[in-house]
């Protein structure tokens, strides 16, 4: 594990990764004080939550990125996530209702906020930057930016409307949006406004700043006093920047960020010895995943350990031995319908495979009408004692498990019995 006090945290806004041992970023996160922020992954009385902990143990290293603002980092984050891919950063691969910052590419071009499930990545008539994981933040941040980089986000009925009443919206008349409809601004200016906010968006805030002041020297030049001064405040507006705080939380988890993204849950069933059954289902981001299903028949063997193969216990083991013989992606969670003793049987095949995998196993009771929870660790228990939809989809997972390792074991039995 790092050793957090040899790190020379800034306490500035920024971007940070975790790398494991071969320089794999595990998760890449944002902070409005990264010294804070990171300091937080390694204090356990936080609840960090079993999936943190498994990624702080495998980090072996942290890197960041300073940046100036707190806007920076929301869109420095999401342009990293995305270019990364990292492990850990689970919602953000997966969750379809992110936002996307859209531009279209028509003579005034809109800058709208749209779902990422919505977006068709190859629309040609459109740029698009994100997803984006805080909607929130980037709702502040973007409104911020309209600020110095005046854009419509209007639609074309709405354009066209005060078009034709040439005049602006109120938006024009608060100074949010340019006024192309009532011809305010040239498509020139208006161009540039708009490659300055793309260059904005991706992290060229250094080349903007260069070419303002270029260009504010050159209308100080030609004595167009009126564009300098235009140009200077949105200078001004840059610099502003730094003292913008749009609600970066440095000092709580939220569970969320992080979740177990393929939980796997196993089950055996059997009436009798000839057909022995093992189950596999997954669920991805908490809906089952029927195409990573895997069915188990149990393989006996007589001989004088008979008996002791032919136990649901030797059973269970056998499921996961069969298991971690193949080249599977790895769960972020393992649950079993069972107790203490198939609790024990997972934890044991995991460390003879070297795999460090939180475990339950959930049980029914002699009457099968409790959900008892045992727990392969202390970190994981606390986990879910604080949320109730885990607690949820771990009992789906254990109830349709229990359903397919049946549904299996009577397809077996049923073509015994007729021969089809």
């Amino acid at each position: 594990m790092i050793d957090i006090k040899n790190q020379n945290l800034p306490k500035s806004p920024g971007v940070y990764h975790f790398l494991d041992e071969n320089g794999l970023v595990l998760y890449v996160g944002k902070a409005k004080n990264l010294k804070n922020r990171i300091r937080q992954y390694f204090l356990k009385e936080l609840n960090r939550g079993p999936a943190i902990e498994q990624m702080v143990r495998l980090a072996a290293d942290i890197k960041w990125i300073e940046t100036e603002s707190e806007i920076e980092a929301v869109l420095l984050e999401a342009e990293l996530i995305k270019k990364l891919k990292p492990k850990y950063n689970i919602r953000l691969k997966d969750d379809k209702s992110f936002l996307m910052i859209k531009i279209t590419k028509e003579d005034y071009p809109v800058v709208e906020l749209v779902r990422f499930k919505n977006v068709d990545l190859k629309d040609k008539t459109a740029t698009y930057f994100g997803p984006y994981p805080a909607g929130l933040l980037l709702k502040k941040s973007l409104r911020y930016l309209r600020k110095i980089f005046p854009f419509r986000d209007c639609t074309t009925t709405k354009y066209n409307t005060y078009k034709r009443k040439s005049r602006t919206c109120i938006y024009g008349d608060i100074g949010v949006c340019t006024g192309p409809c009532a011809f305010e601004l040239s498509k020139e200016e208006y161009d540039k406004n708009i490659r300055y906010l793309k260059n904005f968006l991706r992290g060229r805030k250094k080349r903007i700043i260069a070419s303002l002041e270029s260009e504010m020297k050159q209308k100080s030049r030609q004595k167009s006093y009126e564009q300098a001064a235009v140009i200077r405040n949105q200078l001004k507006g840059l610099e502003h920047l730094k003292e913008v705080a749009l609600g970066i939380r440095d000092d709580a988890f939220d569970p969320n960020n992080i979740l177990f993204k393929r939980i796997e849950c196993y089950d055996i069933a059997n009436i009798g010895e000839q057909f022995a059954v093992g189950s596999m289902v997954v669920f991805t981001n908490g809906k089952s995943d029927k195409d990573e299903y895997r069915k188990f028949r149990i393989r006996s063997q007589k001989s004088e350990i008979m008996e002791n193969l032919n136990s649901d216990l030797s059973r269970l083991k056998q499921v996961f031995e069969r298991r971690f013989r193949n080249n599977w992606p790895k769960p972020d969670l393992i649950i079993v319908d069972g107790g203490e003793l198939q609790l024990k049987v997972a934890v044991e095949v995991l460390s003879q495979n070297n795999l460090n995998i939180p475990v339950i196993s959930i049980s029914k009771g002699p009457k099968r009408q409790k959900n008892d929870f045992h727990f392969s660790n202390g970190d994981i228990a606390k986990y879910f004692s604080h949320d109730n939809v885990l607690q949820k989809v771990s009992i789906a997972a254990r109830d349709e498990a229990h359903r397919f390792a049946i549904e299996y074991y009577r397809k077996l039995h049923r073509k015994s019995m007729t021969g089809d």
